[in-house]
């Protein structure tokens, strides 16, 4: 971490540190949710939320949407997954579900008699997230109206995992009351590996990376035909074989290509058999497959992988600091307009290193409920025991070390 993206600051350490903790204790959530198993694709329990939801409670709508989109940032750098189609989704749909969540929140502050809840404004949110997330879709990745065939199941997954979320975020701000800070030894960044990068991305600025990537993501985006997205999956093979990758990073690559299969499939399937245009391939029952439907379905799969190739190549190439740095460059033109270019990247870079130490602060919350009679109130009142226990680890994780006990002890 470069000691100077911290001193220029106009809010201070403090304030960043602070910024930082949130977005490493949204984080850890994300990650901890990306582990668990996903059986229905674009479902997601949102556990990130709860924090995005505490901190508009108790400090506002900036800082609300700082953690909103700098935790899909890290998130994605833990993961791997920056400026993939998922992370493009995310980042999008969390800035949507926020401005939602301010503008209830402020709609109840003013009249509380006609507001919604802590846990109405979350189904709200989490409904808007959901259907923000599928028009992103519609008009970046799969142009083709029968992707609107998903609306009534996401509105319904979106008010239930909602509901969920909403009852640990009221838990936590009845219980608090105080600000977010760090505790402890103070900030370590967190060891990272070396990007294996060639001697021509070896040279390049961090900004110059970032430029490169967003540039071959809007040429995903834009290209319309096979034969472009065969042209760009060369040029990023080329990039790859000029560089002398090892095997083990095509096996990677795959790997990663893989987790968007899911994303490619219903690209793929729902235009070849809702689009009418073209000639019949062939007919079964009420499915009908058509050659317009065929040639869309493709490009949309090969955008879906491209964008995943090239973020890949990022993430490649790129630590998660150089990955910080380089937003910050792109950021700084835009600083006389306001945009805090310097302070997104120190933010990045700090919850970047204190994942690992919040990580173990939500384990010891875990620890620390069920031991001793916690485990009593799972029989008795299992999904309020839940609840407390989901709000007691994301006190312990956020608020200073002397509210963690008040926080685990509510549970």
């Amino acid at each position: 971490m470069t000691p100077s993206l911290i001193d220029g600051l106009s809010g201070g350490p403090r304030d960043v540190r602070r910024a930082a903790a949130l977005v490493a204790s949204a984080c850890v959530l994300q990650v901890a949710e990306s582990l668990l198993p996903h059986p229905i694709p674009g479902v997601r329990l949102g556990l990130a939320n709860m924090v995005t939801l505490v901190t508009l409670a108790e400090l506002g709508m900036p800082a609300a949407i700082e953690v909103a989109l700098l935790r899909t940032v890290v998130g994605s750098l833990v993961l791997g997954t920056f400026l993939t189609p998922g992370f493009i989704l995310s980042f999008c749909g969390a800035a949507a579900s926020t401005l939602v969540m301010w503008g209830l929140w402020r709609f109840s502050l003013r009249f509380p008699a006609l507001g919604p809840s802590v846990v109405g404004i979350s189904m709200a949110s989490a409904v808007v997230h959901n259907a923000s997330q599928l028009f992103l879709a519609y008009l970046i990745m799969m142009r083709d109206a029968s992707v609107f065939y998903f609306v009534p199941w996401l509105v319904i997954s979106g008010v239930v995992m909602g509901w969920l979320t909403g009852l640990v975020a009221a838990e936590v701000i009845r219980s608090g009351g105080g600000a977010y800070a760090l505790s402890g030894g103070g900030l370590a960044p967190r060891e990272e590996r070396q990007a294996p990068a060639g001697a021509f991305f070896g040279r390049l600025s961090p900004g110059a990376r970032m430029a490169l990537a967003l540039a071959a993501l809007l040429l995903a985006v834009f290209t319309g035909s096979p034969r472009g997205f065969l042209l760009l999956a060369s040029g990023l093979l080329a990039v790859m074989l000029a560089t002398r990758q090892p095997a083990a990073s095509y096996r990677l690559l795959f790997k990663r290509l893989r987790r968007l299969a899911w994303l490619a499939s219903v690209s793929f399937f729902f235009p070849l058999f809702f689009d009418r245009g073209g000639a019949v391939i062939f007919s079964a029952g009420p499915l009908t497959a058509t050659r317009a439907g065929l040639a869309a379905g493709s490009v949309f799969a090969m955008r879906i992988a491209a964008m995943g190739w090239i973020a890949f190549l990022l993430n490649l190439y790129s630590t998660p600091s150089e990955i910080a740095a380089g937003i910050s460059a792109l950021g700084r033109p835009f600083r006389r307009f306001g945009f805090p270019a310097d302070r997104i990247g120190a933010v990045i870079t700090l919850a970047w290193g204190e994942i690992p130490a919040f990580s173990s602060r939500a384990r010891e919350a875990v620890r620390s409920v069920l031991s001793g009679s916690g485990r009593a109130g799972w029989r008795r009142e299992p999904l309020r025991w839940l609840v407390r226990l989901a709000a007691a680890v994301v006190a312990r994780m956020c608020r200073p070390g002397e509210q963690d006990a008040a926080g685990t002890a509510a549970a």
